[in-house]
């Protein structure tokens, strides 16, 4: 805005209107016109105004408006009543501009300059009335003030400007006021006509209050506007791409290519290939997930059969001849000694260069073994492949890593077979706990023959070997030799909770046949001699026996303690026989046989003799009947 430069030397004063508008805060809306309107005092010339704010275009322009807008008005020098003063070229001349103050918004804020009183050695000014218009200005209001003297008794606040002693340090204050404020005041209309007087007495009562009231932000009623930014939006829109393709992949109709993949694999695998159900997976690991998979002929004895497969590909192969599959996962897969010939011979085919599919890594999970009708189940583990992607050898594993079985196949057919179990049970509710079990053998055919058997139970060691035959009738043969068994473990284990105890040792040979293996092992007949060392026969009290030389079966209790029992034992399905006994017990020596029925009772004969250093006294003959759990003794005629 162009106009034509005002007098350095000028006052301006604040009118009425003026000082209702710094208790509305409303009416002056521009932020510099605003600023100025503050600094006005009444005493200050625009020289000093424009020193303060640093600009002096801008100071005029806001003087210019505030004065067109009726707001501000000239004041003009006179003798003052009650001082003398020089004469006008004694004023303050205009000086260069100084740094700028730390409340303007014209510039840097480094340094603050403190305003002066315009009372200071100049004369006292009365009020010049403004012209009626001036060209590009609105009109003043027709009910301008009238020009008077200032005398002593109209020198009052409101006409020499609040705080005009202290100019530079209350005008920094209300500046920061008035900015805050403004950053949260909505916009005002512009001035219109001078309010009434009912107005202006309600504003003039109200000012007191304003002032010594704290300048509160406004209360902002309802919740924050929630305003979409662009990293937010970024992210937005990734997760609905990602759940847009994550649909996708789920809903594909992938039955419509199952003939596809089951013709490729088929001519990777050198066998017919039947699929249930094809589908991708997500969870646990991603992959191609195909159901019931068959892969051979129906009813062969080689025919892979599993849950599922699922199948990770190299992405980079996809699109070419052979598909690349990083790793193939076999889950629920039965493995026998024809079975995991099969599958070494369904790898090598894959090996070849014209299979369109071939894998790197082959992993099982929830695997069993198998020979004939007995199984371990609940396996996993990994096939170790060679370099040319041949089958070398399985290793699998427990659930809780206690079993360790590892498989390789054979040249001329055939599977070899090492079994590692640490604290392991041949079934979850078996009352046999095996500190350790190593067994080595080969499985060939219809028969699997355990090499190596060795193992540590009821505090003593097994070792032996066996053969397990399959086919029309199930066979098991071996032997056995055992040595330091706790026989109280081992009597306990069989439901004889104290009948037996001390340490055994002994050989024993056994075998048996039937229908299928589970039954041949049932059904198995053992003999063998055995000795046990400091040990004793609970409920039979032979010394006692003796003494009371009853011909009525008596249930006497208690326990013939020994330093060593000998003799020969016999298992059969129906009964367990110790014959060729002979005990020694200090100066009791017995000999005899005992006969434990499959329903738990005793039959059997011991010839109790008593040896001292004067008399050899002839052998009592002491029966023995009754239910294992209260043995009945008498003495025979």
């Amino acid at each position: 805005m162009t106009s034509e430069p005002l007098d350095p030397t000028l006052v301006f004063a604040r009118t009425a209107a003026g000082e209702e508008a710094m208790a509305q805060r409303t009416r002056v809306v521009q932020r510099n016109n605003r600023m100025v309107l503050i600094l006005v005092d009444g005493n200050a010339t625009v020289a000093d105004l424009c020193e303060k704010t640093g600009n002096v275009q801008l100071t005029e322009n806001a003087l210019i408006e505030l004065e067109g807008d009726g707001f501000i008005e000239r004041r003009a020098e006179t003798k003052s009543v009650w001082r003398f003063t020089g004469n006008v070229g004694s004023r303050k001349q205009p000086q260069a501009p100084r740094p700028h103050s730390e409340f303007s918004t014209f510039g840097p804020s480094g340094v603050s300059t403190p305003a002066s009183s315009g009372l200071s050695g100049t004369p006292e000014t009365q009020i010049i009335p403004f012209p009626n218009a001036r060209p590009g200005r609105p009109a003043p209001p027709t009910a301008a003030p009238a020009a008077s003297t200032l005398t002593p008794s109209t020198l009052t606040p409101s006409t020499l400007g609040p705080g005009s002693s202290t100019m530079g340090t209350s005008n920094a204050s209300i500046v920061a006021d008035e900015l805050a404020a403004e950053s949260v005041m909505p916009a005002a209309p512009a001035a219109g006509d001078r309010p009434p007087l009912l107005t202006r007495l309600r504003t003039w009562l109200a000012r007191g209050r304003d002032e010594a009231a704290p300048d509160l932000k406004p209360i902002r009623r309802g919740r924050r506007r929630w305003t979409l930014t662009w990293p937010m939006a970024t992210m937005l829109g990734l997760v609905l791409l990602g759940a847009a393709l994550l649909a996708g992949v789920l809903l594909f109709p992938y039955a419509s290519y199952l003939p596809e993949v089951e013709a490729a694999l088929a001519q990777s695998s050198g066998r017919p290939a039947r699929i249930g159900a094809m589908r991708v997976s997500i969870y646990p690991r991603p992959g191609l997930l195909l159901e019931a998979v068959r892969l051979g002929d129906d009813g062969a004895a080689d025919q892979l059969s599993m849950a599922s497969l699922r199948l990770r590909p190299q992405v980079a192969t996809l699109l070419s001849p052979q598909v690349v599959f990083r790793e193939a996962e076999l889950i629920g897969i039965t493995l026998s000694a024809a079975t995991f010939d099969g599958l070494a011979q369904a790898l090598a085919a894959s090996a070849t260069g014209s299979a369109r599919a071939s894998v790197v890594q082959v992993s099982l999970s929830d695997a069993a073994i198998t020979f004939g009708d007995l199984a371990v189940a609940g396996l996993g583990g990994q096939l170790q492949l060679t370099a040319d992607h041949l089958l070398e050898s399985a290793s699998l594993h427990s659930a809780s890593k206690n079993l360790q079985v590892e498989l390789k196949p054979t040249t001329g057919g055939g599977v070899t077979v090492r079994l590692e179990g640490i604290a392991w049970r041949p079934a979850p509710q078996s009352p046999y706990l095996f500190d350790s079990l190593e067994l080595q053998g080969r499985i060939s055919g219809p028969e699997f023959a355990i090499d190596r058997i060795e193992g540590r139970i009821f505090d003593g060691v097994l070792r032996g070997s066996s053969i397990l035959r399959i086919g029309d009738k199930a066979a098991v043969t071996g032997d056995i030799a055992f040595e330091r068994i706790n026989t109280a473990a081992l009597v306990a284990a069989l439901g004889f909770n104290g009948r037996i105890g001390g340490e055994a040792k002994g050989k024993l040979s056994f075998s048996s046949s039937a229908d299928s293996l589970p039954d041949a092992i049932a059904r198995l007949q053992a003999s063998g001699s055995f000795t046990i060392h400091r040990g004793h026969l609970g409920g039979l009290d032979l010394a006692e026996a003796v003494r009371r030389f009853s011909v009525v079966p008596l249930t006497l209790g208690g326990a013939t303690r020994f330093e060593e029992l000998s003799g020969v034992v016999t298992l059969t399905p129906g009964a367990l026989r110790l014959s060729r006994l002979n005990l020694s017990a200090g100066l009791m020596h017995a000999t005899g046989q005992i006969e434990v029925s499959r329903e738990l009772q005793l039959r059997g004969r011991m010839d109790v003799m008593m040896t001292r250093r004067r008399a050899d006294y002839t052998a009592m003959p002491v029966l023995i009947s009754g239910a294992l759990a209260s043995p009945l003794t008498q003495t025979a005629h």
